[in-house]
């Protein structure tokens, strides 16, 4: 295998009980007069479980190496209680700042009826002396031996439940993949484990900030991604690695609107409904929200407070905490029940959440919006064209989205700084008479020309006010070359018309409000969250000798469609 490959498959890989003699006889039932299997099960009378401590504490893994870690447990060590492990590579001192120590925890964290364990990936942190170890190529090989000395503890009922967020959840999906006895649930959120070429490369062009993450925080080298610009044999077996079928417990997957990891989110999903073990395949369950990345605790971006507009999409009814409680009650704890139907959602604008079999759900229809001299109509275009220029020197800027880097605002953010520049053309539809709610993908056709030998079509979908200003609710981009396909380039022949499909990165869930009108931005760039196109042709920026400053045309023919997966 060549050394570019081995690179980049290690590096992606990367990123992503005995019981106690003197131990309660936890049988899952509640007595009457008790508030815990554990209190009514106790021998020798109630025992109060209410008093919790915090321990600093080191565990053994079977290498020999030890991992810093806290637990939070009960005082008394006669009371065994089930234990949430959560793994980390940003500091445990940080995880119990945002959920422990603070005058909102939230239900989980709040609950008497856990222990929690948060854990120091080895070579982070508190276990930042402990060298990797060749044998144990992932941190799962830490995950399963964590899970199994929790279930040895006293202060253990040998119950464990895993718990986390972006890096936090991919150690989830490691861990059991390994199997660990003890492991009985998990609760996997924002996260990928499928690295597919279009989690790298949307519409073929490199996600530039998320390689400034990996650089910044993980030493990542962004050439390693830069050598596989095509849907070449390394993205088909990364795109296929991860193994649902080792997954022998229930998983509540949650997915953001506003996340970039929507779409792998619902993809493991669907991996583990369709591909996990038969004993939880039935048991797993799938929750989205309105959220961006930084939704569950903390409201800071990488030290970043989160500014008023990105307040409105954290998880500050707790909504998240509070179905991970339910799902851990139900599967380590034997209380409580689940929703029959396993997808649980909320779009962004609507009240209440709703369930469904599937996800999309059943019965959604396709409404078309065409482009037509700046607008969104019901009919076909009128076979006029629009033209906007693009300087890859100076390229149209990210204003949010589905970003990472504490440097850019995240998720739905107003487009002013965009509209205020030259290089893009606009069209928005009438006022709505009714409400219009997206549920899934959203695709945008375009008969476009340019008079490079290249360039990016860069879509942001919006809602508009009646003040005129643009709200983003999605953004979409496509390589013109990669316009057939990821596998190969294809000529593009300056001045003439081609087909080209945008797909919006994230599924998505939004009300359009009567009044409302929707809006779409067109541009060759959405710089940094996705890659400078040079038009020489060249895959990057970076390789042009001198980038080309074009002429992009958009034809307002039947071609020009954008098409909505709305509820009825």
């Amino acid at each position: 295998m060549k050394r570019p490959m081995l690179l980049l498959i290690i590096s992606v890989w990367l990123i992503s009980c005995e019981e106690n003699s003197t131990a309660p006889n936890n049988d899952g039932g509640v007595d009457g007069d008790a508030i815990s299997d554990v209190q009514s099960d106790a021998d020798g009378g109630v025992v109060s479980c209410e008093e919790h401590v915090f321990e600093n504490i080191s565990i053994l893994m079977a290498d020999g190496a030890e991992l810093s870690a806290f637990v939070r447990r009960a005082a008394d060590d006669r009371c065994a209680l089930p234990t949430i492990l959560i793994q980390t590579p940003y500091d445990k001192e940080n995880a119990r700042a945002i959920w422990f120590d603070t005058l909102t925890p939230g239900p989980l964290f709040e609950s008497r009826n856990y222990n929690f364990v948060v854990l120091d990936w080895r070579g982070f942190f508190g276990s930042a002396d402990q060298a990797a170890n060749d044998l144990r190529p992932h941190q799962g090989y830490d995950g399963y031996d964590a899970v199994e000395w929790i279930a040895a503890q006293p202060w253990s009922n040998g119950r464990v439940g895993t718990w986390g967020i972006s890096a936090l959840c991919v150690v989830q999906y490691l861990t059991a993949q390994m199997k660990p006895p003890h492991l009985g649930a998990m609760v996997p959120i924002f996260c990928s484990m499928n690295n597919t070429y279009e989690q790298y490369y949307p519409g073929g062009v490199l996600r530039r900030e998320y390689m400034q993450f990996l650089a910044a925080y993980y030493g990542q080298n962004p050439q390693t991604y830069e050598a596989h610009p095509y849907n070449d044999m390394v993205w088909n077996y990364l795109g296929t690695l991860y193994p649902y079928s080792n997954v022998e417990v229930p998983a509540l997957v949650v997915a953001g609107w506003y996340d970039l990891y929507n779409a792998g989110s619902i993809q493991d999903f669907h991996g583990l409904s369709s591909f996990g073990a038969s004993a939880a395949k039935e048991e797993h369950r799938l929750l989205v929200g309105p959220w961006i990345h930084n939704a569950m605790g903390g409201e800071t971006s990488m030290g970043r407070p989160l500014n008023e507009q990105e307040l409105k999409y954290v998880d500050s009814s707790q909504v998240a905490q509070e179905r991970s409680l339910a799902f851990f009650d139900f599967h380590l704890r034997g209380l409580g029940t689940l929703p029959s139907e396993p997808v649980e959602y909320r779009p962004d604008g609507a009240d209440m959440y709703q369930t469904s079999s599937v996800w999309p759900p059943s019965g959604t229809a396709v409404k078309s919006f065409y482009l037509s001299d700046g607008q969104l109509t019901d009919a076909s275009g009128t076979g006029t064209s629009a033209q906007f220029l693009y300087d890859p020197d100076d390229p149209s800027p990210t204003i949010g989205g589905q970003t990472l880097m504490g440097t850019y605002e995240h998720g739905p953010a107003y487009q002013d700084a965009v509209l205020s520049r030259a290089d893009n053309v606009v069209y928005v539809s009438a006022p709505l008479d009714e409400a219009l709610t997206l549920a899934g993908p959203v695709l945008v056709k375009l008969r476009v020309a340019t008079t490079g030998l290249d360039t990016d079509l860069a879509v942001r979908l919006t809602v508009v006010d009646s003040g005129g200003r643009h709200l983003l609710i999605g953004e979409g981009i496509r390589r013109m070359k990669l316009r057939d396909g990821y596998q190969a380039p294809v000529a593009v022949v300056p001045d003439t018309p081609y087909d080209v499909e945008v797909s919006l990165v994230n599924h998505h869930g939004f009300v359009f409000q009567p009044g409302d009108r929707l809006g779409l931005i067109i541009t060759s760039s959405n710089y940094a969250r996705f890659d400078r196109n040079p038009n020489t042709g060249e895959d990057f920026y970076t390789d042009a000798t001198v980038p080309q400053v074009v002429t992009n045309t958009v034809y307002h023919t039947q071609e020009s469609v954008v098409e909505l997966t709305i509820l009825p």
